[in-house]
């Protein structure tokens, strides 16, 4: 594991800050200053657009769900296999904005930078960058830029532009402009991929000037998807009272006396002495620019706003983008910059309300950094129109090309259901509306009834060229089931599983009963053979303990789902079984394959191996790998070399564990740890976090401790090197979990929440907050005790129930109850 990585920026607790511009580290620094709404992500490039080469920087402006297409050319297809490629497309540009000072061009390598600080404002929702730059013929001046993605009109992108002359009266010139000359980084962000896009691959169909407006239209060459962009500008010049010697302001910048000047179709509204405003358009194939220039005094602030719309034929038609890019344009223009910031602030706060974990102790403003930086791009990132999910690098980078995983069900669903369930509904509703899709690959597959979901996907069809890392992970079915029942025990929201979860959970439930065989060989056991678990380095293997595991309970809910709808809702029952050709006889096979499924044993150890031929596997020598090689040994060897070896890329049977613990008694789970932290190399993001959650639950505390240090920060301060391709989102999220389920011991289980806290040795206190069934409960844990309050209750429920080191808790509106913290935590197995 990695130990003690210097911070690579200032600690700050709602803030990360970047103090010095540097080449080197800029294309880390576009993900970290990355911004987002679920709908558009911006990665964090400077206005000037900057020529920086493949390895230094990508300019990339993303909406989620739109993509190219390539035809896949294999060496040796198989049947099945995906035909075209699935791509998250960079969108043409409408960030850029040179700056011009009497004729000279800002530049931060040019001239002198002083006071330099980008700071990304996790408490209110946006960018901001501000600096003294002195021109080289040495006119000095103060620019502060902000930037924000609406979080309330999901179309918008907001930046302003301030410049104040600190030494001298001149001409403060602004080119903006729409770039469509833009092409993704596939070779860099997607090396071992080898198709598409390369290349632009948008054909531009219109690309103009309408007064201050800049408007594009572009389809996508195979796809044939459309994209519209526009940004509309607005130019006015304020005096700032109080400007001291040598151009400081003695008030804060907060006294303003302004004039303000549009800059479209030559009108001018004119507030204190009249000045000249020029207003120029250019418009060329690949390019449109609106230049804009206005006369400023020392102590004048010269302030451009822009706003940037984007919308797609997946949201509408094609005939309608056009005037819904002006309409939502001109609305932002009317709701201006500072309420469109204030919003944001609002909306975040009622996230952190509830979300925000507070530690006291040792490295308690670097965890709570590292928390927040990794909540906030969680927070940002989730699709929220109920058609998109969520990349497992959100809307920051292309990496990955911008695919949904299993990622979203297993690590970053959990934590949205507790913090904001409205969110994990919408990422939920993503997989219903793509349920056709997964009906037509499971007859792929050779399934003739259910659904099965794609490995990686955007438009809900597989995405994965490799079948044996991709399509042979069947347990992507029991991962969205799993989030679904998580999400239906949490809100008891009975209504979406009438509607909508009653159908996915029988659908996928439905591959269970067909790929699988009762096996004379294993005394009439339910096997499942030749599939894929969590664990990339164990392929095509028979009778994978988590995927067993997590299809059991598979069927187990989606029978009980469907018992529950034929007596509550006969209805909704009927329609159901109509809709999809059910017949019961199928729940009596289920419930065969609940009580026969088959787990590997190993007696001698009492624990589960990963799978029947794990333990035959040759043991792993890490020491005969070179260090360079170790991180990366799909890069470096054979995939045969790598299957053959007994050991883990990451958690696989110990997710299992972790996610049905109430199945396992702790002496089981203990044992089961033990071995596999023996043999896991932790080369996923999504490993530390999982390891840490168990470790706490079977009394390892200071082990858990030490896996939690390597994921709190895992992306702010680059651990794996490979952040600038954008943020891992799974590990992310599991930070989350890694206190709440982990240290704070919560469960939700069989309709029962519980909790079994810890207390590290290097922490005084921590506390959290999570939202169940419409109250929100607090936790707070000390080295003496943990308190249990009810902050918010449920207006019909009246109570919350839920139960600690298994002892029954109920609470009322404002009450509390305290236990007495048990150094070793409390029994997770029920068995």
């Amino acid at each position: 594991m990695i130990t003690g990585k210097k911070p690579i920026y200032p600690i700050e607790e709602w803030t990360v800050t970047e103090e010095i511009f540097d080449r080197e580290t800029n294309y880390r620094n576009e993900t970290t200053f990355s911004l987002s709404n679920g709908y558009i992500g911006t990665r964090g490039t400077f206005e000037e657009a900057y020529d920086f080469d493949v390895d230094t920087g990508l300019e990339g402006n993303f909406v989620n769900g739109f993509y190219e297409s390539e035809k896949i050319r294999y060496g040796e297809a198989n049947f099945g296999s995906p035909t075209y490629s699935q791509s998250l497309l960079n969108l043409p540009n409408l960030k850029e904005t040179k700056l011009y000072i009497d004729g000279e061009a800002f530049h931060m390598e040019r001239g002198t930078v002083t006071e330099y600080a980008r700071v990304l404002h996790m408490k209110e929702g946006f960018l901001e960058r501000r600096l003294v730059w002195t021109s080289p013929e040495g006119k000095a001046v103060r620019i502060r830029i902000q930037r924000l993605v609406s979080f309330v009109m999901e179309h918008i992108m907001a930046v302003r532009y301030e410049v104040t002359p600190l030494n001298f009266t001149g001409k403060v010139r602004f080119e903006s402009k729409l770039q469509a000359d833009v092409e993704n980084h596939t070779r860099k962000t997607n090396p071992i991929v080898d198709y598409g896009p390369f290349g632009r691959k948008l054909d531009v169909e219109r690309l103009e000037q309408d007064g201050r407006l800049l408007y594009y239209e572009g389809t996508t060459q195979t796809s044939r998807l459309t994209v519209s962009c526009g940004s509309s500008h607005r130019l006015y010049v304020q005096e700032i009272s109080g400007m001291a010697a040598g151009g400081e302001t003695a008030c804060g910048e907060k006294e303003e006396k302004g004039r303000e000047e549009e800059t479209a179709r030559g009108e001018k509204e004119e507030r204190g002495r009249e000045e000249e405003t020029v207003c120029g358009m250019q418009a060329g194939e690949l390019e449109a620019v609106c230049v804009l220039e206005a006369e400023a005094a020392k102590g004048e602030r010269v302030t451009l706003d822009k706003m940037i719309c984007y919308a797609t034929s997946l949201d509408m038609n094609r005939e309608t983008l056009e005037n819904f890019v002006r309409g939502e344009l001109e609305k932002a223009e009317v709701t201006g910059y500072e309420t469109l910031k204030a919003q944001q602030a609002e909306c975040l706060s009622r996230f952190w309300e509830t979300a925000d974990i507070a530690i006291e102790g040792k490295d308690d403003s670097a965890l709570v950094q590292g928390l927040r930086f990794n909540q906030f791009h969680i927070f940002q990132s989730a699709g929220k129109n109920g058609r998109t999910g969520m990349g497992a690098k959100g809307l920051s980078g292309e990496g990955y090309e911008g695919h949904y995983f299993w990622d979203t069900e297993m690590y970053v669903l959990p934590m949205l259901v507790y913090t904001q369930p409205e969110k994990a509904e919408k990422l939920l509703d993503y997989r219903y509306h793509t349920l056709e899709q997964a009906r037509e690959r499971a007859r792929v597959l050779g399934h003739e009834k259910g659904a099965l979901f794609p490995w990686r996907t955007i438009n809900g069809e597989e995405a994965s060229t490799y079948y044996p890392l991709g399509t042979a992970q069947y347990h992507i079915n029991a991962d969205i089931a799993y989030a679904l029942s998580l999400y239906l025990q949490v809100t008891a929201n009975r209504g979406y599983l009438k509607e909508k979860g009653a159908e996915v959970l029988a659908e996928t439930a439905r591959i269970w009963a067909d790929v699988g065989s009762f096996a004379a060989c294993k005394d009439g056991r339910y096997c499942i053979c030749c599939v894929t678990g969590p664990d990339e380095y164990n392929v095509l293997v028979d009778n994978n303990f988590y995927t067993n595991l997590m299809a059991r309970e598979h069927l187990r809910n989606a029978a009980a789902a469907l018992r529950w709808l034929m007596e509550e809702e006969p209805e909704a029952y009927e329609k159901l079984k109509a809709k999809i050709d059910f017949a019961e006889s199928e729940l009596t096979l289920w419930d065969e394959i609940v009580e026969k499924m088959y787990f590997p044993y190993e007696e001698e150890r009492g624990i589960y191996p990963m799978d029947d031929g794990f333990l035959m596997r040759k043991t792993w020598d890490e020491e005969k790998i070179p260090a360079e090689k170790r991180a990366w040994l799909y890069e470096n060897y054979h995939p045969l070399f790598i299957m053959r070896h007994r050991m883990s890329k990451q958690a696989d049977a110990v997710l299992g564990l972790y996610l049905h613990s109430n199945l396992f008694s702790k002496e089981e789970i203990r044992r089961n740890y033990d071995f596999y932290k023996e043999v896991t190399l932790h080369h996923s993001s999504l490993s530390t976090c999982i390891f840490g959650i168990v470790a706490c639950g079977i009394g390892y505390v200071e082990e858990a401790y030490e896996y939690f240090m390597q994921s709190a920060r895992m992306d702010l301060d680059d651990y794996h090197n490979n952040f600038y391709a954008g943020i891992h989102a799974a590990n992310m999220a599991g930070t989350w979990q890694a206190v709440v389920n982990g240290f704070g011991g919560m469960r939700c289980q069989n309709g029962v929440l519980r909790f079994a806290p810890v207390l590290p040795q290097a922490w005084e206190r921590y506390s959290f907050k999570v939202k169940y069934q419409g109250s929100v409960l607090g936790v707070s844990v000390t080295k003496e005790k943990a308190v249990f309050s009810l902050i918010k209750c449920h207006p019909e429920n009246g109570k919350i129930h839920f139960m600690v080191y298994g002892e029954e808790a109920e609470l009322d509106k404002d009450s509390e109850v305290c236990f007495g913290l048990r150094a070793k935590g409390g029994q997770l197995g029920e068995r």
